[in-house]
This record gives C-alpha cells, structure tokens and sequence, in this order.
C-alpha cells in the first residue's frame, strides 16, 4: 500500500459504516474508546492525512498531552476528541451539552438513512437532554432546538402522526424566537415546514400565511452555494402553490413557478431529487395553462412531466404520465 494514492485505497462504505456504529455505541462503554478511534482513524484516512502505508499516530501519548487542555477549556475540542481524551487518559466523564448533541446527530443521521422511527426519535431526546444541560445563552442551544424540530419533521415524513407536527412546531418556535437574521436559515425553514404542515392539516390561514413568510426569510438567508438551496426554494414554491390552490390569488400562482423553477435551477442533473422538483414546476405550470391558455405554458408543462416520469417513486411516475398525456394532447389540438 506504500505509495498508493488515499483515494485508491480507502472505502467509503468505511466511513458510513463507522459512523452508523458509533450511533449505537454507549459513551462510556468499553467499545465506544475503540468506535472513537476507529472513527478518527477513518476521518485522517478519508481526507488524505494519513497516508497509506504511514504509521499511526500514538492515541495515548496525544490524549495525556491534551488534558490540560480538556480541564481547562473543554470547549475548544472537537467532541470526538473530547471524548477519546477522557477515555485513554481516564477523566471524569464529560457530560455537556456538546456531547449529548454530537450523540444525537450520529443518531438523527443513522436514522435518516435508515428510515427508522426509534433512531430518530433517540435523536430527539439526546437533543432535548443537550438543551436541558444548557445554560440559556449556550451558544448552541438554539441549533439543538433546532435538530429536535427536524427530528420531529423526519418522525412526520415516516409515520403520518400528526402530534410530531405539534412537537415540530413547538420546538421550532423554541429554537427560533430571539435569533439574530444571519443565523435564522435553518430554525426559519423548519418552522416555516411544520407551519405549513399544521395548514395542511387544520386549514388555518394564518399557519400557511406565516409559513411562507418563514420559508422566505430562511430562502434569503441561505448562501448561493449552499447545499440546501434547490429545497429552501422548493419549500416556498410549494406553500405558495398551496396558498394559490386555497385563495386564487394569480400573483401566488406565479411567485410559486418561480420559486420552483429557481429549485430546478439550483438542483442540477444528477441529483435524485430532481425528477420530483421538476414535477412539482411542471404540475404549477399546467394550473397556470388552464387559468390562461398560454401555449408556453403548457410546452413547459409537457417537457417537465417528461422528465419527472424518470422519477423512482411509482406514485409520482403515474401521476406524471397521466399529466404528460393530457399536456401532449392539448398541444395537438393547438394550431
């Protein structure tokens, strides 16, 4: 292995699997020091740090070095390190916050993956411990509110049950209330989702009204490159095309074909979401050829449901090709 390039040689299978075993290791346990390890290990290997063939770094000596640092400014360690330090070098166990959060999001992602109900809703309750442990001006309190309100929107999405709204809500309002604006992207999306959510459900027009002005404030406060910029954009177009379905006010109509044309725009071609982004633009653009008759519209229409019948979801292939037909067959009736 000498010599190899790290990308030749490392699997990165290992690193979803290293990742999925720490979230179903006990801290403390006498597995979780060699998880750590194997977990650092995997990080050093995997962004080309550790060269193959190169000796390992002495993990004892490191941690005994570092336990001035973790008496005195805990802080300022990464949790994983944190925790290998307090485990080689045999401290007191270090309980905060920033602990019980790292847990969680182990958690919450093995979860996700997984589809399984129990991972995340452990999630939910390792974050909720973290802010329980946190004093009101922890810096991170709030993003640990707001893990528990995605956490609450993931039990949503996979089971249907509408008290995780509730929870969702509650702690979003939580996590949201006294943010300063370049902070508030992610706890106004959640939010801005579980209100809408709560619309959908109980028809309040307020819900759906806050909702959007939340999803818009979440969508401006998110940085061009960032990954969750086509979804932002897909949440408001999708509230607004709601609104349209509810009110009949044209102008949310088309504020909502923006938006998702902007969603599409910033997905690109290869993301798996894209079939479902661009049946969503291309169903809104279809309203807006039978309020209109413009042929434009309903050209789009065609060409999008053409692409959102790639989709693997049966259910949206269907109804994707129903609507493809019916766009086709207004085309030719068209001079």
């Amino acid at each position: 292995m000498a010599g190899e390039r790290p990308e030749a040689v490392f699997d990165p299978e290992a690193d979803v699997l290293a990742y999925r075993l720490a979230a179903h290791t006990s801290a403390g346990s006498a597995e979780f020091g060699e998880v750590v390890q194997l977990l650092g290990l995997v990080h050093l290997c995997s962004n080309g740090i550790l060269r193959p063939g190169a000796e390992l770094p002495v993990l004892p000596e490191t941690a005994r070095m570092l336990v001035p640092v973790f008496r005195s400014a805990p802080h300022t360690l990464p949790v994983l390190l944190l925790v290998t330090v307090e485990l080689i070098a045999e401290l007191p166990p270090y309980r905060k916050p920033e602990q019980l959060a790292a847990k969680a999001i182990n958690l919450m992602n093995h979860g996700i993956a997984e589809n399984d109900v129990p991972s995340v809703a452990g999630a939910i309750n390792l974050f909720l411990d973290a802010v329980a442990a946190s004093p009101l001006d922890h810096p991170d309190r709030d993003a640990m509110l707001t893990g528990a309100c995605s956490g609450w929107l993931t039990v949503y999405q996979l089971t249907g049950d509408p008290s995780a709204v509730d929870h969702a809500v509650r702690t979003g309002e939580e996590s949201f209330a006294g943010l300063r604006r370049p902070t508030r992207a992610e706890p106004a999306t959640n939010l801005g989702i579980a209100l809408r959510l709560r619309f959908d459900r109980d028809g309040d027009p307020a819900d759906l009204d806050r909702a959007i002005e939340l999803l818009d404030e979440g969508l401006s406060c998110t940085p061009p490159d960032h990954v969750d910029l086509a979804v932002r954009h897909n949440n408001l177009g999708i509230a607004l095309g709601t609104r349209f379905n509810h009110s009949g006010r044209r102008r949310d109509l088309d504020l909502a074909v923006t938006a998702l044309r902007q969603a599409g725009d910033a997905l690109g071609p290869h993301r798996r979401e894209r079939p479902g982004f661009l049946g969503d633009l291309a169903y809104f653009h279809w309203v807006r050829f039978e309020q209109t008759g413009d042929r434009t519209d309903l050209e789009a229409a065609a060409e999008l449901f053409a692409v959102a019948v790639t989709s693997r979801d049966e259910g949206l292939r269907q109804r994707a090709q129903a609507y493809l037909r019916a766009a086709r067959d207004e085309l030719a009736k068209l001079p």
